[in-house]
């Protein structure tokens, strides 16, 4: 209801009267003004005149029922330690696929290799659980399909070039705009759930010494809407998932990565190798061509370009 409340004040620069509301949606007046009231409370600028309601802003904030259809897979906190440890506690009890855990601030956001992401408000930090059907060698392919699809994403409602780079960064212009976690279970060689997390730097001002990042605000100079934002990213990327091509997925990288071409040295918490990127796998491994000419497949990793 407060959804469709919503379309009908987003649609019409004029207010709109609370009969009028009412009528639409065939319910009495009182019903109206006490989901108008809560809209308010939910933090939405909604005037009250004699002629009736009328929306000053568009809400950013993520509310499970600004997705339509898909608001009961919407699980929305303001603070949370982690939407990655909330999705997990979710994929194990069973939850259904496309299950979102999205916040507005994390305290204990993480990237690769345990490292802490600043999650500081004005940013998007949102986890998704996945039940693929697809082998779990298969399946670091869809940590680079989000990177697509957020690629896409960002130039549609930011109007921001992107590219991606291995394994699982968004850049522009070197600096890094998104980035990508996921965990796997699996159970009997099959997979249980894949959960993947990102973080995006929208309406935030991220401060990251050794590792250069930038937010959409600063590419900009105007804010973004969150919520459009997810919902555009979920979009796509179910789309895509519906009728998945690794095949697609890995040429579309290629395409769009600043990696390939690029002498790399990939850096794990055993071990390190340098060498020149020239492809990936089947299963999104990077192919490096090594000093000696000899080529080697890495997996995982950070990757610093040299």
């Amino acid at each position: 209801m407060k959804k469709r409340i919503l379309e009908m004040l987003r649609e019409t620069s004029q207010p709109l009267s609370g009969q009028e509301i009412s009528r639409r949606l065939e319910v009495s007046r009182v019903a109206v003004w006490k989901h108008i009231s809560q809209l308010k409370q939910s933090g939405l600028a909604i005037e009250s005149t004699a002629r009736g309601y009328r929306l000053l802003t568009i809400p950013d904030t993520p509310f499970p029922w600004l997705f339509g259809p898909r608001s009961a897979l919407i699980h929305y906190h303001p603070e949370l330690d982690s939407t990655m440890n909330r999705a997990m506690d979710l994929a194990r009890a069973g939850c259904p696929p496309y299950t979102v855990v999205v916040a507005d601030r994390q305290l204990q956001g993480r990237g690769r290799m345990q490292r802490q992401w600043q999650s500081e408000e004005g940013g998007l930090y949102f986890s998704m659980v996945l039940r693929p059907t697809l082998l779990p060698r298969v399946c670091p392919v869809i940590n680079l399909a989000v990177a697509l699809d957020l690629v896409a994403t960002l130039a549609r409602c930011c109007g921001i070039a992107a590219r991606v780079k291995w394994p699982n960064d968004v850049l522009v212009d070197g600096r890094k705009i998104a980035g990508i976690l996921s965990q796997m279970e699996v159970e009997a060689d099959q997979v249980a759930f894949i959960n993947v997390g990102i973080g995006l730097n929208l309406n935030n001002r991220p401060e990251i010494a050794d590792k250069p990042a930038v937010s959409a605000l600063q590419l900009t100079g105007r804010r973004s809407n969150r919520a459009e934002i997810l919902a555009d990213f979920l979009d796509r990327f179910e789309a895509r998932m519906a009728a998945f091509s690794r095949a697609d997925v890995l040429q579309q990288w290629r395409e769009r990565t600043i990696t390939l071409g690029r002498r790399v040295a990939i850096t794990t918490l055993r071990d390190s190798c340098e060498g020149l990127a020239v492809d990936i796998d089947d299963e999104g491994g990077l192919i490096l061509e090594m000093a000696d000419g000899a080529r080697r497949t890495v997996f995982y990793g950070d990757c610093f370009h040299t």
